[in-house]
């Protein structure tokens, strides 16, 4: 337990890392760009990250337990076209209905995919790839073009806002609040930690690895479906492609917030401010008129100097411990 403990205030200085870097870019733009700065786009930056920072939360649960999820992307790109159709109605109560749906169904594309990498023992890329594929093809086939019509009062319940507080920043706070207890407090969670670093090892514990594999996809589908239900709803209508950046843009959130790529490394709060770094970068080049090239460049540069630094003082770990044996 104590070595537990030594481990976790080692995330939790990478957390306080990866905040200070936020508040500093924060306060730079703020001194350097007026229109950042304004009221008026810090409260939609402020909504603006809360997609990203849902689908990485259910990314940082996969790549814990030592997997990865490339189809969060397709999931919310198909989310949003389903979303387009079964939200497309005059009644609160029945896009109620649709979106429960439409989180069930994200649910159920989690599990497809946890049993194909835990049952069948498809690899996480292979299985998560094709899943994207089909996911896309189906997403094309249900709305070729951006389209389709979400119930206005319901969209505008979702993001309804109150000068700096918004409904989308509360479902994410109700977000990180359920799955920090599933992470942190429970034996499931010490589950998804424990295969992350090794299966074998885990299994001998006593961890029901199979199990806590596939609930950590269902948690990443649960996760992308809500993702996919804030952008119809804030677009207002259904988009087969809007989801393709998200997957690049967890995986980063989830790594440059401290989450290792090899497992069983990783905190939530850490994502979320990943997921706010990213989103406010992207504001910030947006409002410079940044060529969108530009902006890929950087994320992609990101993450690999997140992986360079962290692989680094894994390594200089290793050896200290090594030391100390």
């Amino acid at each position: 337990m104590k070595k537990r403990g030594i481990k976790i205030d080692k995330q939790k200085k990478g957390v306080i890392t990866i905040f200070t870097l936020l508040s500093v870019v924060f306060i730079i733009m703020c001194f350097y760009s007026s229109s950042f700065r304004s009221f008026y786009n810090i409260t939609n930056l402020l909504v603006q990250c809360v997609p990203l920072a849902c689908v990485a939360i259910g990314q940082t649960f996969v790549i814990v337990s030592g997997g990865i999820d490339l189809s969060v992307g397709s999931t919310i790109s198909i989310c949003t076209a389903i979303a387009s159709k079964l939200l497309n109605t005059d009644s609160v109560f029945e896009a109620f209905i649709g979106s429960m749906l439409i989180l069930i169904m994200g649910i159920f594309i989690g599990l497809i995919n946890g049993v194909g990498i835990n049952f069948l023992n498809v690899p996480p890329l292979i299985t998560t790839l094709c899943s994207s594929t089909i996911l896309s093809g189906l997403a094309l086939y249900i709305l070729p073009i951006a389209g389709g019509r979400i119930n206005k009062d319901f969209a505008r319940f979702i993001f309804r806002k109150w000068t700096i507080i918004s409904m989308p920043l509360i479902i994410l706070l109700i977000i990180f609040l359920i799955m920090r207890t599933i992470l942190y407090k429970t034996s499931i969670g010490t589950g998804f930690y424990a295969i992350g670093k090794n299966r074998q090892i885990a299994k001998s514990m006593g961890v029901n690895v199979r199990r806590t594999g596939i609930i950590a996809y269902v948690i990443a589908g649960f996760c992308a479906a809500i993702t996919g239900l804030l952008l119809a709803c804030r677009m207002r209508v259904g988009d087969p492609t809007c989801g393709v950046p998200f997957t690049m843009d967890s995986i980063t959130a989830s790594v440059i917030g401290g989450t290792s790529m090899s497992g069983g490394v990783g905190l939530l709060s850490g994502t979320i401010a990943g997921a706010f770094l990213i989103g406010m970068l992207s504001n910030v080049m947006n409002n410079l008129a940044v060529n969108q090239f530009y902006q890929y460049v950087l994320k992609g540069g990101l993450l690999i100097v997140a992986m360079i630094v962290y692989s680094i003082s894994g390594q200089i770990e290793r050896k200290r411990n090594e030391r100390s044996n």
